[in-house]
């Protein structure tokens, strides 16, 4: 009988052989009943090892992502399978949201076992902790402004709305969700008492044009673009600050201290999130003027992978 428990692999002095035979194996262990799991976490950490102690990982990656049985296995994973698919999707994967089902659909037992893991990693986890964040913080600022005028930055599918319990307090919540497919599934999936307008400008013409102050209470800022400059990014929290009502606040989301499965994302679902220090963090809020903030707060999250900064507006 294959013997699933241990691994002659020693990752410090690898050549193309024995990688190919420790994914061999993983694989073989994969399609056993019952131990994806084990396979899976062997993976993630022999990624892992071999992007730290290795001078040359994206030769190691392509082996990685190359290794025919491997990519195959790997594909049998929704979450890798849907990986070019926008963020907002794969969150909806990991919240078990309806429109996700068609996604998990005719899932083999294998990729069912995978996925049972890959929507438990941290990094997974701090997705949906940050979706529970946002949901908190629109319940807490309409309570304590009741009509409340709300303002989220790159959108997505707006998940969090589902979870806001004091939508009949709330006066606007306005979106600015630049692609077409995402406003789409947005404008269908948000609650039907939701008082949803969307802008239709896009995010860089939001952060140079010039806009009115004092319309919203509180502005979300999900995450940072993709493939925007730190600077950049720096432009449309100050655009977006300038927009707030006094008293308003401001909350910004980015990755924080990298996950375990780092390099797994890198290899096999081509994703590198900007991981932020809280010096990164502070960065990005330095085009607010420090005379108009009355509170700014930069701290992690309970897991650690994710920045937050709340800034509040002089009154």
């Amino acid at each position: 009988m294959h013997d699933n428990s241990t691994s002659f692999y020693s990752p410090r002095y690898w050549e193309e052989a024995e990688l190919n035979q420790e994914l061999d194996r993983l694989v073989e262990l994969a399609w056993e009943p019952g131990w994806a799991p084990v396979a899976l976490g062997a993976l993630i950490r022999l990624c892992g090892t071999l992007r730290q102690n290795t001078q040359d990982w994206m030769r190691v990656r392509h082996l990685l992502r190359s290794h025919p049985t491997m990519r195959r296995l790997m594909l049998e994973d929704p979450t890798v399978f849907h990986a070019a698919r926008p963020s907002a999707v794969r969150l909806d994967m990991f919240l078990g949201h309806p429109a996700a089902a068609p996604l998990l659909a005719d899932t083999s037992r294998a990729g069912r076992d995978l996925f049972a893991i890959t929507s438990t990693l941290p990094w997974a986890n701090a997705l949906r902790n940050r979706n529970a964040l946002l949901s908190r913080m629109v319940d807490a600022v309409v309570a304590d402004v009741p009509g409340a005028s709300i303002l989220t930055l790159g959108a997505g599918h707006l998940r969090e709305a589902a979870e806001v319990t004091q939508l009949q307090r709330m006066g606007r919540w306005v979106v600015l969700e630049e692609d077409l497919e995402q406003r789409q599934v947005l404008r269908q999936g948000v609650p039907p008492s939701l008082p949803l307008q969307v802008l239709r400008c896009s995010l860089r013409g939001f952060s140079r044009r010039s806009c009115r102050s004092g319309r919203f209470d509180l502005i979300c800022i999900p995450r940072p673009p993709l493939f925007w400059t730190p600077s950049a990014t720096a432009e449309l929290v100050a655009a977006a600050f300038e927009v707030l009502k006094p008293g308003g606040r401001l909350l910004l989301c980015a990755a924080g201290a990298p996950v375990p499965e780092a390099a797994w994302m890198d290899a096999y679902l081509e994703r590198k999130p900007r991981w932020t220090t809280p010096r990164e963090m502070e960065a990005l809020l330095a085009g607010v003027d420090p005379e108009a903030c009355a509170s700014r707060q930069v701290f992690p999250s309970m897991d650690g992978h994710m920045m937050h900064a709340i800034l509040r507006r002089r009154g």
